[in-house]
């Protein structure tokens, strides 16, 4: 187990060659709606899981990013946005059974996972209980495991939002966020609400016992959605885990910095964690 902590880099890159595919798989459930980009190899991808409330569109940046070096597959979450899912779906377990059943529909025996926010609960649970399917875990700001009532979380919430506020990403965060966001909240009204009550009072520390891949803890510093103590705690907690601490800021840091963020990332997946596997 091990710490890290990171420095701002601000460097950017000035061209990005956009790859990636849309698609869409229909299984006995719902349609999955994803993007592919990359060259897909004999290397597990990635599978990319996006937090909660929006869809893949804000993380393209990501996602093209991520493609220029490794196959990424990252699909809308089951009931959002192009992922329709008409029943209630109550539990990460039900939402993990359907994405295990997307990589079986499309043939892909085992992933790099990455989950950002309620993605992340949802990366422990597949972690948890298909373990043949996860190579390696990447926890970005995850959630499961409650950091406070409510009333406490959405009140830290709404005093971040205005302090993320990027003015290079201005478009993203008033534009390309609210897009994916309302309708959702329109149109899956029932999953977007019962999703939000998943994210903030699912416990799910007893499964992290039964993690095996290794696994990436990436935090920003300041962090109020979900702050750095639930972090620490995930790293007691999973056995093969490294804590990386980045000091840019608050919960959606990797939307405006993705650079440093798959700089990071793909670092990780390149050394496939095997030095961090313990006996």
């Amino acid at each position: 187990m091990a710490i890290a902590t990171i420095k701002p880099n601000l460097m950017r890159n000035a061209t990005l060659k956009a790859d990636l595919v849309p698609k869409q798989v229909d299984l006995r459930e719902c349609k999955i709606h994803y993007l592919e980009g990359g060259n897909p190899t004999e290397a597990p991808p990635i599978l990319f899981l996006h937090g909660w409330g929006i869809s893949t569109q804000p993380y393209s940046e990501i996602l093209t990013l991520l493609s220029q070096r490794h196959h990424v597959i990252a699909p809308d979450l089951p009931s959002f946005a192009r992922s329709t899912h008409s029943q209630p779906i109550e539990s990460y377990a039900h939402y993990s059974e359907i994405l295990v059943a997307f990589l079986n529909a499309i043939a892909i025996p085992k992933v790099h996972l990455v989950g950002h926010s309620f993605g992340g609960g949802i990366g422990v649970t597949i972690a948890s209980f298909a373990p043949e399917k996860v190579q390696s875990l990447v926890l970005v700001g995850s959630t499961g495991i409650p950091s406070g009532s409510i009333p406490e979380v959405l009140l830290r919430r709404a005093i971040e939002m205005p302090l993320q506020i990027s003015i290079p990403k201005l478009h993203l965060q008033l534009v390309e966020i609210p897009q994916a966001f309302f309708p959702n909240l329109i149109f899956n009204t029932g999953n977007f609400i019962q999703a939000l009550f998943l994210s903030l009072e699912k416990d799910l520390t007893p499964l992290l016992s039964q993690i095996q891949a290794p696994c990436l803890l990436l935090w920003s510093r300041k962090d109020l959605t979900i702050p750095l103590s639930v972090a620490e705690e995930f790293h007691r907690r999973i056995k093969h885990s490294k804590l990386t601490i980045v000091e840019e800021g608050y919960h959606e840091w990797n939307l405006l910095y993705p650079e440093e963020f798959t700089a990071i990332v793909s670092e990780f997946i390149d050394n496939n964690a095997s030095t961090m596997r313990l006996p």
